[in-house]
């Protein structure tokens, strides 16, 4: 099971990639003046994706092959980063890390919540009229602690890549405001 969702995106990778190549090639083109009698898209105008020679394009272009060997301390195995960039590609692991761990803070907190919540709603059903509106009232702060909750977490994920430092600050404040009530 676990081998064909390895192969399933190792598949969608492929087929990513070869469905832009030509958008690629084209952009690649304009940046560097590059320009053909013949149109970038038609694949079969230009030479396999093995053969073409990248040196052609800047005569001085040397591949440091020595990164290549050492792997930047990757555990042994060559691998190349996605955007080109290990340690980019670090720190935003990192970051991701980072953000999961508060998001499992959240969903903790919203969980103790939704057990209180149904607690007092348990409790709602066998109370006397006099008490009802002192837990309804309660019930009402609960459902409105829990749609602070949830939204800070789907801020987390939503806002959390792009502006992280405050992203982070926004729940850490949240979360002090709720524990403060509670």
């Amino acid at each position: 099971m676990k081998r064909l969702s390895i192969m399933a995106a190792i598949a969608t990778i492929a087929v990513a990639t070869f469905s832009c190549s030509a958008a690629l090639q084209r952009r690649y083109d304009q940046r560097h003046g590059v320009s053909s009698s013949t149109s970038s898209t038609d694949r079969s105008s230009r030479a396999p994706e093995g053969t073409r020679d990248s040196q052609t394009a800047d005569p001085n272009y040397r591949k440091d092959y020595d990164r290549v060997v050492d792997g930047n301390g990757s555990g042994g195995g060559v691998t190349t980063p996605i955007s080109g960039n290990a340690g980019y590609n670090q720190q935003l692991f990192n970051q991701y890390t980072e953000m999961d761990k508060l998001a499992e803070v959240v969903l903790y907190e919203l969980d103790n919540l939704e057990n209180k919540y149904n607690n007092l709603l348990n409790e709602y059903k066998n109370a006397k009229s006099s008490s009802r509106q002192v837990m309804a009232i309660e019930l009402d702060r609960i459902s409105d602690d829990r749609l602070m909750l949830y939204k800070t977490y789907t801020n987390i994920y939503r806002n959390g890549k792009s502006d992280w430092a405050n992203v982070k600050r926004d729940v850490d404040a949240t979360l002090r405001e709720y524990r403060k009530k509670n």
